[in-house]
Order: C-alpha cells, then sequence, then structure tokens
C-alpha cells in the first residue's frame, strides 16, 4: 500500500486551465497579459518620457536636473545608459506605482535601438524584460519612446550671455610687420583642436590679437602652450567687476597680457657688446636662425677659421627682456629688405687644424657633400667661403661678392639664395654712429649676409605675391579715393570700409588657426575645424591652401614648424605624466 503525498491541481481562474497553486490562481499564460510596457513608459509624475537635449552643443542631460550634460554619440551604448538610467521604473529608487502593481525584480535581458526619422525627435528602443508577479517569472518584449526636447546646457547658456568671459590674452608682437612673426603661433593653434574648443571669442588688435576664455584654467593652458611655440613674457592683472560680502563672493576678471620678443626668423640684428647671455656673439652682427620657445642666433660674419658650434647660440625671453629689450638687441633689417643672388662659388672653410669640418675635403675635383636630412650623414650648417652676385646684375655687370656664411652644405654653384646687401644700405648719421659703438673692434662689417636658399620659384612667387599684395592695395585706396563723395558721408564711408578690412582680416587670420566666425566676431563653435574632416567655409579654405603652398615653397618654415609641433607633444606628454 504507497503513502506518497500528491499534490492538489487547481483550475486557473481566467481560462481554466489545470496548474499548480499559487497566489494569484492564475497560469503563466494568463499572467503574461499583464501589461510591463505600461509600467516601463511611465516617465516621471505620470508623463512621458522625455530627454532634453542641448540645441547648440548637442548634448544630452544626463542627471535630469539641468546640471550636468554629456556628449554621446548617437546609437552607442553610452546614450543607451543615458536612458535606461532616466526611466524611473528601473532607476532602482522606490516607486509606488510599481509596488502598487504587483510587479516585482525588473530586469533588463536586452536593449537595442529601433531606427527612427533624424528630425522625429524622438529616440526608440526595443527591450526584453524579465519580471516577478505573484512569485511568477515572466518575460516580455516591450517598445519604448523617448521624446528629445530642446534645453540649453549652462555651458552654452554662459556663452549666449553678454560679459560671459572670465579671462582673457592679449597676445601682442609689437613690430611693423607682426604678421609674419605671428604666423607660427597661428599654424600651431591651427594643428590643436583641443585648444580652439576653449575659445569664446577673438578678436583682432594692433600688432596681435585678444582671445577670451570662459575661465582662468583654460586662459593658462591656452598661454602655456603657446609660449612653446614663440618666446613671450606674461603679465597678469586682475580688475574686480563686483562682490557679494554676505556670501563671501566677486565677479573678477583676468587680463593676461603677452608680449612676443619683436624678432622673426630671417631678421639681421645688431647685438650690442654690452648684451649678456649671448657668449662670444656679443658685439657682433647676428641672424635670426628660427624661432621656437627660444630665438636661435648664427653670427652673420663669423671669422673664416673659427668653429660652427661656436657661432650659435641660444636667445631667451628673460634674456632679452631684462638685458635691454631693443637698445640691446635692435633690428638692423627685416626681411623685407631681402635681395635675390646667384652662388659662383663655394669653397668650404677650414676648421683651424688644417683640416674641413664633417670629413669634407675642399678638392674641387671631388663632389661636395650636401644636408640631405638629419639621416644623411652631414651637418646642416657649415661656414663657407661663398662668391656670389646680385640676380638682377647677372649677365649685366661682372661685380660681385664674397662673404663668409654658415650654408656651406646647402648651397652649390648655380644656386639662387636670398641674402642682405649690406653695401646698398642706407643709414642714417645716428644709426651708424650707434652701430660703430656696437661692434667689437675685431668685427668686420660683411658686403652681403646670405640668410636662406630659395626652392625652385618660390622665392619669386613669394616676393611677388607680395608686391602685387602692396600694388593691389594702393590700387585700392585710389579708387576708393575717386569713388569717395565731396561730402559729410566721406567719414561714414572711411568708418565702413575700416570695418570691412578689419573683419576681413579677422575671418582670415582665424581661418588660419583653424576657426571661423560669423558677423559679429564671435566664434560659433559648430564651425570648427575638426580632425575628422568638417567642411570649410570658402575663406578658410583658401587660407588653408596658401598656407600649405606656403610651407612646400619654404622648406626652412615646415621645418619650424615641425621642432614647433615636437616640442608641443613632448609638453602635452609631460602634463599627461604628471
Amino acid at each position: 500500500m504507497s503513502s506518497g503525498l500528491t499534490t492538489s491541481l487547481i483550475p486557473c481562474c481566467t481560462c481554466g486551465a489545470i496548474i499548480a497553486p499559487n497566489p494569484s490562481n492564475q497560469c503563466a499564460s494568463c499572467l503574461s497579459t499583464v501589461d510591463i510596457g505600461s509600467i516601463i513608459r511611465r516617465g516621471p509624475g505620470g508623463g512621458d518620457l522625455i530627454v532634453h537635449q542641448c540645441r547648440q552643443c548637442r548634448k544630452f542631460d544626463r542627471t535630469g536636473d539641468g546640471r550636468h550634460y554629456l556628449h554621446v554619440d548617437p546609437e552607442s551604448p553610452e546614450l543607451m545608459a543615458l536612458l535606461l538610467k532616466s526611466i524611473p521604473a528601473l532607476s532602482g529608487k522606490s516607486n509606488q506605482y510599481v509596488k502598487r502593481s504587483g510587479v516585482q525584480g525588473l530586469k533588463i535581458l536586452d536593449s537595442m535601438f529601433i531606427w527612427t526619422e533624424p528630425n522625429s525627435m524622438r529616440i526608440r528602443l526595443m527591450l526584453t524584460l524579465k519580471a516577478d508577479i505573484n512569485d511568477v517569472s515572466i518575460q516580455q518584449r516591450i517598445k519604448v519612446d523617448f521624446i528629445v526636447q530642446w534645453k540649453q546646457c549652462p555651458d552654452c547658456i554662459k556663452e549666449s550671455r553678454q560679459r560671459t568671459w572670465q579671462s582673457i590674452v592679449q597676445l601682442r608682437q609689437k613690430r611693423d610687420d607682426s604678421r609674419k612673426g605671428l604666423l607660427i603661433l597661428e599654424l600651431a593653434i591651427a594643428r590643436n583642436s583641443d585648444i580652439r574648443k576653449d575659445i569664446l571669442s577673438v578678436q583682432t588688435k594692433k600688432n596681435g590679437f585678444d582671445f577670451y576664455f570662459p575661465s582662468n584654467d583654460k586662459a593658462r593652458h591656452f598661454i602655456q602652450y603657446i609660449s612653446k611655440a614663440a618666446p613671450m613674457r606674461t603679465k597678469t592683472t586682475q580688475s574686480l567687476v563686483s562682490e557679494d560680502k554676505k556670501n563671501n563672493t566677486a565677479n573678477i576678471k583676468t587680463t593676461v597680457a603677452c608680449d612676443m620678443v619683436p624678432l622673426c626668423r630671417d631678421d639681421l640684428i645688431v647685438v650690442q657688446k654690452k648684451a649678456r647671455g649671448v657668449g662670444n656673439l656679443s658685439g657682433r652682427l647676428c641672424l635670426v636662425l628660427k624661432m621656437s620657445s627660444v630665438v636661435h642666433l648664427v653670427d652673420a660674419s663669423p671669422a673664416r677659421d673659427s668653429d660652427m658650434s661656436t657661432r650659435c647660440k641660444d636667445l631667451h625671453a628673460e634674456t632679452y627682456w631684462k638685458g635691454g629689450e631693443e637698445k640691446t638687441f635692435g633690428l638692423f633689417l627685416s626681411s623685407k629688405r631681402l635681395v635675390r643672388f646667384v652662388v659662383l662659388d663655394v669653397e668650404l672653410c677650414a676648421d683651424g687644424r688644417g683640416g674641413y669640418r664633417d670629413g669634407d675635403s675642399n678638392n674641387k675635383d671631388e663632389p661636395k657633400q650636401l644636408y640631405q636630412g638629419p639621416s644623411g650623414g652631414v651637418a646642416k650648417y657649415a661656414l663657407a667661403d661663398v662668391e656670389c652676385t646680385r640676380e638682377s646684375d647677372f649677365g649685366v655687370n661682372d661685380e660681385t661678392f664674397r662673404c663668409v656664411t654658415h650654408l656651406g652644405h646647402l648651397l652649390q654653384v648655380g644656386d639662387v639664395v636670398l641674402g642682405y646687401d649690406i653695401t646698398s644700405t642706407v643709414l642714417s648719421s645716428e644709426v651708424e654712429w650707434s652701430m660703430e659703438n656696437a661692434f667689437n673692434s675685431s668685427f668686420v662689417m660683411p658686403d652681403v649676409v646670405l640668410v636662406r636658399k630659395v626652392k625652385g620659384c618660390g622665392g619669386t612667387a613669394e616676393l611677388s605675391g607680395e608686391i602685387g599684395a602692396g600694388e593691389g592695395n594702393d590700387e585700392g585706396k585710389r579708387q576708393g579715393k575717386a569713388k569717395a563723395k565731396a561730402s559729410a558721408s566721406k567719414k561714414r564711408e572711411r568708418r565702413m570700409k575700416k570695418e570691412e578690412q578689419k573683419q576681413r582680416k579677422l575671418e582670415e587670420a582665424a581661418a588660419r588657426m583653424g576657426l571661423d566666425t560669423d558677423k559679429d566676431v564671435h566664434l560659433d563653435l559648430d564651425d570648427f575645424e575638426e580632425s575628422g574632416g568638417m567642411a570649410l567655409s570658402e575663406a578658410a579654405r583658401r587660407e588653408k591652401e596658401k598656407f600649405e603652398q606656403q610651407i612646400k615653397m619654404d622648406e626652412d618654415l615646415a621645418e619650424d614648424l615641425a621642432a614647433v609641433e615636437l616640442e608641443l607633444a613632448r609638453h602635452e606628454a609631460g602634463d599627461l605624466a604628471e
């Protein structure tokens, strides 16, 4: 006789199916008809599920209180996590509506995006959920719709208001042709999108720019970046706008003045004999070899038996400003006075020990080694005795010049080189007297100072372009004067032309730096040139092509830019390591 226990079965109260007893007295198929979607689709307060997005920067509200916004890509895992956290039933907080419905243990098994029209302002999800209803586990697939509504983020609200900047960086290079000195900085800013995104606004000023930033930290980061590309000194001042003594708060505006050393590449300068910090180059005529975080100088008239390593020195910004500035390191001739010469003969100088530098032979029957790059095994600069003549006099007269130059490994017979013609330079009596007292007794004024080799016809195109631009400006001025009316509207027309010229210069400078401006001189962050290759405006594209062409023509400028980028990369790597 068996004494086993038997379980009593009951019919389902809905469909009558025989089931095991449970608290709801319903079978699993009848329990699956419970609409879990109505619980999931219920937003805060019983409304729709809403997610806020900033119209300008396209960031999504991460916390729901409008304080923290996050940039996420469409249909990305980050966006999925942000949307699921915004569902009240899945947030993990106590929800009275979910408790009253009897649904417990809500779990997400799977989630995926459903494609919608980009302009529909809707985001649709397909969720696979598992829930416990009266101790019975059920599983359902539910479609959830989110309504996207526009709401400005705090950063864009600050940018849209007036007087929202907290720090301004005034970048200046006080010289006649300051645009050339700012070229390396413009290229360095154009290559770094992280630096450009922190700029709120930019304005062109005399001899420089004004950059506006939302905070002092971003302004300091910008100054640290550009100080690696050009030597400069900085001075910080603060002004109190308003204060609240009860809350112990104040609105303080910070102004940082950055004065660049007023020297450019290829400048010929006079170093006074009382100068300090330049070694044996004091009391001599020096050439600015290149500009980076320091000014690289080379002797413009070295002795034939001197060593090349002793003819190059670095001039730091502190040494320039504390050493007397222009009184000690005066500009003699700028690159506007460069003249084209044709090389007739090149002879390497002896190193003072009876031999020739870098293993070169002075036998004319053997070919002279030229600089082919850092891995070529030949030093870039070497002293050489060069015979040359003006390109304008070539084939006209027999006047030639001899000079000692540092371009020994770069020149060969027949090359065209840019240099300064000292013999035809006209100076005032005061300048001549000051130069006589500035040099050492052993210094001999050269007839010609060679600066750099012309690559192909780049130098001609560059010089002719500058001359043509100047002639075009003069012609435009003459036409403007001819069209001016003989009335009180002359001032208005001149003012409008000045504003148009200022706006054009600003657009060109901003395009060179990778920025784009609208009519109110405020930078539009959506028009920044991204590394992914966004479409640029026509002005930015023209300036970019002009810059690329200039870099191709001038290899020294390309090398300087590469050196600046390498130094900036090392600086950023050091910051990340810290």
